[in-house]
């Protein structure tokens, strides 16, 4: 199973992507909204981030899908603060969060192929999808 962490300045903009994925995945999907920071104003956390990664720990693969800037460094920072075994699951995903975790939401329906649904995210880069 392949899960995802959406992960943004604003717990809003994860909140509705999440919102969004949910909708067309029913469910199927594993997915943590970690936008913001742990009080909630605008802003990320990688103690957030962290027990988002945790949440997912069943998972065999966890996406991180990341905004700009501090969204990613913050990832960045998580991934050294989990343990080696599940810092592995984790993939730090170059793609545009709506796009890319939608794409991938849905792709985890049909795959738990990791690599076979990366595939398909990379083609939101180009606006293929």
């Amino acid at each position: 199973m392949i899960g995802l962490i959406l992960v943004s300045h604003s717990e809003k903009i994860t909140d509705g992507i999440k919102d969004l994925v949910v909708e067309m995945t029913k469910d199927a999907v594993p997915i943590v909204s970690a936008g913001g920071t742990t009080d909630g104003r605008l802003g990320t956390s990688a103690d957030k981030i962290v027990e988002a990664i945790n949440e997912l720990s069943g998972c065999n693969n966890i996406l991180i899908f990341t905004d700009i800037g501090s969204s990613i460094m913050s990832s960045e920072i998580a991934l050294d603060l989990v343990d080696e075994d599940l810092k592995a699951k984790c993939i730090l995903v170059d793609a545009p969060i709506v796009e890319g975790a939608f794409v991938a939401g849905v792709q985890s329906m049909v795959s738990d192929d990791v690599e076979s649904v990366l595939d398909e995210v990379k083609l939101t880069k180009q606006n293929k999808f």
